[in-house]
């Protein structure tokens, strides 16, 4: 059995936002379509890193009260 995926397209599309692919868990949901071509769903599980909190707003807010 070859299992041919393509997460190029989502990855790229993603990466411009920050997002990495982390981990890929495959299911054991397996349809077949009129061709007898198998398919299968897989979990997809993305991370970015955290964006820094604006922390110069908040004290400019509380040395002004």
């Amino acid at each position: 059995v070859e299992v041919q995926t393509d997460y190029v397209p989502l990855l790229n599309s993603l990466a411009m936002y920050g997002w990495q692919l982390t981990c890929v868990l495959p299911t054991p949901i397996v349809k077949t379509n009129r061709e007898g071509n198998l398919s299968t769903k897989q979990i997809v599980f993305l991370q970015r890193p955290s964006l820094p909190q604006k922390a110069k707003k908040k004290e400019s807010k509380v040395n002004n009260l």
